[in-house]
Protein backbone atom coordinates (compact mmCIF):
# COMPACT_ATOMS: atom_id res chain seq x y z
CA UNK A 1 0.00 0.00 0.00
CA UNK A 2 1.66 3.26 -1.14
CA UNK A 3 1.04 6.66 0.44
CA UNK A 4 2.46 9.89 -0.96
CA UNK A 5 3.50 12.26 1.78
CA UNK A 6 4.89 15.71 2.18
CA UNK A 7 5.41 17.97 5.15
CA UNK A 8 2.47 20.20 6.09
CA UNK A 9 2.57 22.43 9.16
CA UNK A 10 5.08 20.14 10.85
CA UNK A 11 2.90 17.06 10.33
CA UNK A 12 2.71 14.42 7.64
CA UNK A 13 0.09 14.93 4.96
CA UNK A 14 -1.20 11.85 3.19
CA UNK A 15 -2.84 11.58 -0.20
CA UNK A 16 -5.00 8.72 1.12
CA UNK A 17 -5.91 8.00 4.72
CA UNK A 18 -7.11 4.75 6.17
CA UNK A 19 -9.35 6.68 8.59
CA UNK A 20 -10.17 10.22 9.65
CA UNK A 21 -11.59 10.50 13.16
CA UNK A 22 -14.11 13.24 13.95
CA UNK A 23 -15.01 14.38 17.45
CA UNK A 24 -14.25 16.58 20.43
CA UNK A 25 -10.87 16.61 22.14
CA UNK A 26 -10.33 17.23 25.84
CA UNK A 27 -7.89 17.29 28.72
CA UNK A 28 -8.33 14.60 31.37
CA UNK A 29 -7.27 15.38 34.94
CA UNK A 30 -7.18 12.23 37.06
CA UNK A 31 -7.57 12.44 40.83
CA UNK A 32 -7.02 9.12 42.58
CA UNK A 33 -8.73 8.83 45.96
CA UNK A 34 -7.73 6.12 48.42
CA UNK A 35 -10.69 3.81 49.01
CA UNK A 36 -9.96 4.00 52.75
CA UNK A 37 -10.43 7.78 52.83
CA UNK A 38 -13.08 8.43 55.54
CA UNK A 39 -14.61 11.41 53.69
CA UNK A 40 -15.69 9.15 50.78
CA UNK A 41 -18.11 6.26 50.60
CA UNK A 42 -19.64 4.13 47.87
CA UNK A 43 -23.34 3.29 47.88
CA UNK A 44 -23.27 0.32 45.52
CA UNK A 45 -26.98 -0.39 45.84
CA UNK A 46 -27.84 3.03 44.38
CA UNK A 47 -24.69 3.49 42.28
CA UNK A 48 -23.71 6.65 44.21
CA UNK A 49 -20.34 8.06 45.21
CA UNK A 50 -20.76 10.08 48.40
CA UNK A 51 -18.34 12.82 49.43
CA UNK A 52 -18.43 14.80 52.67
CA UNK A 53 -19.90 18.17 51.70
CA UNK A 54 -17.65 21.16 52.42
CA UNK A 55 -14.67 19.05 53.48
CA UNK A 56 -11.11 18.78 52.15
CA UNK A 57 -10.64 15.34 50.64
CA UNK A 58 -7.06 14.08 50.28
CA UNK A 59 -5.99 12.92 46.82
CA UNK A 60 -3.55 10.03 46.58
CA UNK A 61 -2.23 10.78 43.07
CA UNK A 62 -2.82 13.09 40.11
CA UNK A 63 -2.20 12.81 36.39
CA UNK A 64 -2.97 15.28 33.59
CA UNK A 65 -3.42 13.81 30.10
CA UNK A 66 -3.67 16.19 27.15
CA UNK A 67 -5.38 15.53 23.82
CA UNK A 68 -7.81 12.72 24.55
CA UNK A 69 -11.47 11.94 23.87
CA UNK A 70 -13.21 9.34 21.70
CA UNK A 71 -11.94 10.60 18.33
CA UNK A 72 -8.51 11.60 19.67
CA UNK A 73 -7.99 8.19 21.26
CA UNK A 74 -9.01 6.56 18.00
CA UNK A 75 -6.62 8.60 15.84
CA UNK A 76 -3.70 7.89 18.18
CA UNK A 77 -4.60 4.19 18.45
CA UNK A 78 -4.81 3.76 14.69
CA UNK A 79 -1.49 5.53 14.18
CA UNK A 80 0.22 3.31 16.75
CA UNK A 81 -1.21 0.27 14.97
CA UNK A 82 0.49 1.36 11.77
CA UNK A 83 -2.45 2.86 9.88
CA UNK A 84 -2.67 6.31 8.30
CA UNK A 85 -5.01 8.31 10.50
CA UNK A 86 -5.92 11.98 10.95
CA UNK A 87 -8.39 13.85 13.13
CA UNK A 88 -10.88 16.65 12.55
CA UNK A 89 -11.54 18.34 15.88
CA UNK A 90 -11.97 21.75 17.51
CA UNK A 91 -9.82 22.93 20.41
CA UNK A 92 -9.80 26.10 22.48
CA UNK A 93 -7.66 28.98 21.22
CA UNK A 94 -5.57 28.93 24.37
CA UNK A 95 -2.39 27.37 25.74
CA UNK A 96 -4.24 24.14 26.50
CA UNK A 97 -5.36 23.95 22.87
CA UNK A 98 -1.75 24.34 21.75
CA UNK A 99 -0.76 21.57 24.16
CA UNK A 100 -3.34 19.32 22.52
CA UNK A 101 -1.99 19.94 19.03
CA UNK A 102 1.54 19.26 20.30
CA UNK A 103 0.34 15.94 21.74
CA UNK A 104 -0.97 14.86 18.33
CA UNK A 105 2.31 15.89 16.68
CA UNK A 106 4.25 13.74 19.17
CA UNK A 107 2.04 10.76 18.27
CA UNK A 108 2.50 11.30 14.54
CA UNK A 109 -1.14 12.28 13.91
CA UNK A 110 -1.47 14.98 11.19
CA UNK A 111 -2.93 18.23 12.49
CA UNK A 112 -4.19 20.05 9.38
CA UNK A 113 -7.84 19.42 10.28
CA UNK A 114 -7.59 20.78 13.83
CA UNK A 115 -9.49 24.05 14.31
CA UNK A 116 -8.68 26.64 16.99
CA UNK A 117 -11.98 28.03 18.30
CA UNK A 118 -11.31 31.69 19.10
CA UNK A 119 -13.27 32.89 22.10
CA UNK A 120 -13.84 29.30 23.25
CA UNK A 121 -12.22 27.38 26.07
CA UNK A 122 -10.56 23.99 25.95
CA UNK A 123 -12.72 21.02 26.93
CA UNK A 124 -11.79 19.62 30.34
CA UNK A 125 -12.69 16.53 32.35
CA UNK A 126 -11.91 15.84 35.99
CA UNK A 127 -11.94 12.13 36.71
CA UNK A 128 -12.36 10.83 40.24
CA UNK A 129 -10.71 7.41 40.39
CA UNK A 130 -12.12 5.64 43.45
CA UNK A 131 -12.51 2.00 44.41
CA UNK A 132 -11.79 0.58 40.94
CA UNK A 133 -14.07 2.82 38.89
CA UNK A 134 -14.25 6.41 37.76
CA UNK A 135 -16.68 9.30 38.06
CA UNK A 136 -16.19 11.97 35.41
CA UNK A 137 -16.97 15.68 35.72
CA UNK A 138 -17.18 17.02 32.16
CA UNK A 139 -16.87 20.53 30.74
CA UNK A 140 -17.46 20.90 26.98
CA UNK A 141 -17.61 24.33 25.34
CA UNK A 142 -20.06 24.80 22.49
CA UNK A 143 -18.55 23.96 19.09
CA UNK A 144 -19.65 24.46 15.51
CA UNK A 145 -18.44 21.63 13.30
CA UNK A 146 -18.35 21.96 9.51
CA UNK A 147 -16.44 19.49 7.37
CA UNK A 148 -13.21 20.89 5.96
CA UNK A 149 -12.06 19.80 2.53
CA UNK A 150 -10.88 16.34 3.48
CA UNK A 151 -8.36 14.32 1.52
CA UNK A 152 -9.38 10.86 0.39
CA UNK A 153 -10.00 8.34 3.14
CA UNK A 154 -11.33 4.80 3.25
CA UNK A 155 -13.14 5.28 6.56
CA UNK A 156 -14.46 8.02 8.80
CA UNK A 157 -14.78 7.32 12.52
CA UNK A 158 -17.44 9.61 14.02
CA UNK A 159 -17.92 10.03 17.73
CA UNK A 160 -18.77 12.54 20.44
CA UNK A 161 -19.18 16.20 19.51
CA UNK A 162 -20.83 19.09 21.34
CA UNK A 163 -22.60 21.64 19.21
CA UNK A 164 -24.54 21.64 15.95
CA UNK A 165 -25.40 17.93 15.85
CA UNK A 166 -28.22 17.73 13.33
CA UNK A 167 -26.70 20.21 10.89
CA UNK A 168 -23.34 18.45 10.98
CA UNK A 169 -24.95 15.00 10.76
CA UNK A 170 -26.64 16.01 7.51
CA UNK A 171 -23.34 17.33 6.15
CA UNK A 172 -21.50 14.15 7.10
CA UNK A 173 -24.17 11.88 5.60
CA UNK A 174 -23.97 13.77 2.30
CA UNK A 175 -20.16 13.54 2.31
CA UNK A 176 -20.13 9.81 3.02
CA UNK A 177 -22.63 9.13 0.25
CA UNK A 178 -20.91 11.35 -2.31
CA UNK A 179 -17.44 9.89 -1.76
CA UNK A 180 -18.55 6.33 -0.94
CA UNK A 181 -16.67 6.33 2.36
CA UNK A 182 -17.27 3.69 5.00
CA UNK A 183 -18.48 5.14 8.29
CA UNK A 184 -17.84 3.82 11.80
CA UNK A 185 -20.13 5.46 14.36
CA UNK A 186 -19.58 5.48 18.10
CA UNK A 187 -22.22 7.88 19.48
CA UNK A 188 -21.28 10.05 22.45
CA UNK A 189 -23.52 11.22 25.28
CA UNK A 190 -24.81 14.32 23.48
CA UNK A 191 -25.52 12.34 20.32
CA UNK A 192 -27.40 9.70 22.28
CA UNK A 193 -29.66 12.44 23.64
CA UNK A 194 -30.85 13.16 20.09
CA UNK A 195 -32.73 9.86 20.14
CA UNK A 196 -33.07 7.17 17.52
CA UNK A 197 -35.31 9.18 15.17
CA UNK A 198 -32.80 12.02 14.71
CA UNK A 199 -29.90 9.56 14.45
CA UNK A 200 -31.54 7.53 11.69
CA UNK A 201 -29.80 9.39 8.80
CA UNK A 202 -26.38 8.63 10.34
CA UNK A 203 -27.29 5.04 11.16
CA UNK A 204 -28.52 4.60 7.60
CA UNK A 205 -25.00 5.18 6.21
CA UNK A 206 -23.10 3.49 9.03
CA UNK A 207 -21.02 0.46 8.16
CA UNK A 208 -19.95 -0.38 11.73
CA UNK A 209 -21.74 0.75 14.88
CA UNK A 210 -19.97 0.65 18.26
CA UNK A 211 -22.09 0.93 21.42
CA UNK A 212 -22.19 -0.53 24.90
CA UNK A 213 -25.17 -2.53 26.17
CA UNK A 214 -26.84 0.42 27.89
CA UNK A 215 -26.50 2.56 24.77
CA UNK A 216 -27.93 -0.24 22.63
CA UNK A 217 -30.95 -0.49 24.92
CA UNK A 218 -31.43 3.28 24.76
CA UNK A 219 -31.37 3.28 20.95
CA UNK A 220 -33.68 0.29 20.64
CA UNK A 221 -36.00 1.64 23.33
CA UNK A 222 -36.27 -1.49 25.45
CA UNK A 223 -34.19 -3.97 27.38
CA UNK A 224 -33.41 -7.16 25.50
CA UNK A 225 -30.69 -9.76 25.31
CA UNK A 226 -27.67 -8.57 23.34
CA UNK A 227 -28.25 -10.64 20.17
CA UNK A 228 -31.79 -9.24 19.95
CA UNK A 229 -30.48 -5.71 20.48
CA UNK A 230 -27.93 -6.17 17.70
CA UNK A 231 -30.50 -7.51 15.24
CA UNK A 232 -32.79 -4.56 16.05
CA UNK A 233 -29.95 -2.08 15.47
CA UNK A 234 -28.91 -3.83 12.25
CA UNK A 235 -32.35 -3.07 10.86
CA UNK A 236 -31.59 0.66 11.28
CA UNK A 237 -28.79 0.44 8.72
CA UNK A 238 -25.41 -0.67 10.13
CA UNK A 239 -23.79 -3.60 8.32
CA UNK A 240 -21.87 -4.60 11.45
CA UNK A 241 -23.01 -4.01 15.05
CA UNK A 242 -20.57 -4.25 17.95
CA UNK A 243 -21.80 -4.19 21.56
CA UNK A 244 -19.48 -4.16 24.57
CA UNK A 245 -20.76 -5.34 27.94
CA UNK A 246 -18.12 -4.63 30.57
CA UNK A 247 -16.76 -7.69 32.34
CA UNK A 248 -19.00 -9.93 30.22
CA UNK A 249 -16.97 -9.17 27.11
CA UNK A 250 -18.13 -8.07 23.67
CA UNK A 251 -20.50 -9.16 20.92
CA UNK A 252 -20.65 -8.50 17.22
CA UNK A 253 -23.19 -9.14 14.49
CA UNK A 254 -21.88 -9.43 10.93
CA UNK A 255 -23.57 -10.99 7.91
CA UNK A 256 -26.22 -12.53 10.17
CA UNK A 257 -23.69 -14.28 12.46
CA UNK A 258 -23.38 -13.39 16.15
CA UNK A 259 -20.00 -13.67 17.87
CA UNK A 260 -18.99 -13.34 21.51
CA UNK A 261 -15.56 -12.64 22.99
CA UNK A 262 -14.67 -12.78 26.66
CA UNK A 263 -11.91 -10.74 28.29
CA UNK A 264 -8.18 -11.19 28.46
CA UNK A 265 -6.87 -11.34 31.98
CA UNK A 266 -5.29 -8.00 32.92
CA UNK A 267 -4.43 -6.07 36.04
CA UNK A 268 -7.08 -3.36 35.93
CA UNK A 269 -6.03 0.08 37.16
CA UNK A 270 -9.00 2.02 35.75
CA UNK A 271 -11.26 1.76 32.72
CA UNK A 272 -11.22 5.17 31.01
CA UNK A 273 -10.94 4.72 27.25
CA UNK A 274 -11.30 0.95 27.11
CA UNK A 275 -14.28 1.23 24.74
CA UNK A 276 -12.30 3.50 22.42
CA UNK A 277 -9.37 1.07 22.50
CA UNK A 278 -11.68 -1.83 21.63
CA UNK A 279 -13.26 0.04 18.71
CA UNK A 280 -9.83 1.07 17.41
CA UNK A 281 -8.45 -2.46 17.50
CA UNK A 282 -11.60 -3.84 15.87
CA UNK A 283 -11.61 -1.26 13.09
CA UNK A 284 -7.85 -1.53 12.48
CA UNK A 285 -8.25 -5.27 11.85
CA UNK A 286 -11.32 -4.66 9.69
CA UNK A 287 -9.49 -2.13 7.52
CA UNK A 288 -6.77 -4.71 6.98
CA UNK A 289 -9.46 -7.15 5.82
CA UNK A 290 -9.12 -9.54 8.74
CA UNK A 291 -12.10 -11.59 9.92
CA UNK A 292 -14.67 -10.43 12.45
CA UNK A 293 -13.26 -12.97 14.90
CA UNK A 294 -9.75 -11.54 14.54
CA UNK A 295 -11.11 -8.00 14.80
CA UNK A 296 -12.68 -8.89 18.15
CA UNK A 297 -9.37 -10.35 19.31
CA UNK A 298 -7.57 -7.14 18.36
CA UNK A 299 -10.18 -4.99 20.08
CA UNK A 300 -10.20 -7.07 23.23
CA UNK A 301 -6.41 -7.06 23.55
CA UNK A 302 -6.14 -3.31 22.98
CA UNK A 303 -8.79 -2.66 25.63
CA UNK A 304 -7.09 -5.06 28.07
CA UNK A 305 -3.87 -3.11 27.73
CA UNK A 306 -5.53 0.28 28.24
CA UNK A 307 -7.16 -0.69 31.56
CA UNK A 308 -3.73 -1.55 32.94
CA UNK A 309 -2.83 2.16 32.92
CA UNK A 310 -4.23 5.48 34.11
CA UNK A 311 -5.91 7.29 31.24
CA UNK A 312 -7.09 6.34 27.79
CA UNK A 313 -3.83 6.70 25.85
CA UNK A 314 -0.88 5.20 27.75
CA UNK A 315 -1.89 1.58 27.15
CA UNK A 316 -2.76 1.83 23.46
CA UNK A 317 -0.74 -0.84 21.69
CA UNK A 318 1.56 -0.66 18.70
CA UNK A 319 1.21 -3.26 15.97
CA UNK A 320 4.26 -5.12 17.30
CA UNK A 321 3.09 -5.13 20.91
CA UNK A 322 -0.40 -6.23 19.84
CA UNK A 323 1.04 -9.11 17.82
CA UNK A 324 3.26 -10.15 20.72
CA UNK A 325 0.46 -10.07 23.28
CA UNK A 326 -1.87 -12.03 21.00
CA UNK A 327 0.81 -14.67 20.50
CA UNK A 328 1.03 -15.02 24.27
CA UNK A 329 -2.70 -15.82 24.40
CA UNK A 330 -3.12 -18.54 21.72
CA UNK A 331 -6.04 -20.13 23.54
CA UNK A 332 -8.16 -16.99 23.56
CA UNK A 333 -11.23 -17.84 21.50
CA UNK A 334 -14.15 -15.96 20.01
CA UNK A 335 -17.33 -18.01 19.98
Amino acid sequence: MIYYTYNFDNSEYFLMYDVIAIGDTTIDMFLTIDKETPQCALDKANNKLMLDYGSKIPVQATERIVGVGNAANHAVAMTRLGLKAAIYTHVGADECGKDMVAAFVREGVPTQYIVYDHGKKTNYSTILDYSGDRTILVYHDERHYSLPKLKKTKWIYFSSISGNHEEFNDELVAHVKKHRIKLAFNPGTMQMRLGIRKLMPILGVTDTLFVNKEEAETLVGEKKDIPSLMHALEKKGPRTVVVTNGKKGSYSLHNGAVYHAGLFRSDTVERTGCGDAYASGFLAATIQKLSTIEAMRWGTMNAASVVEHIGSRAGLLTSKSLERRLSEQPDFMVE
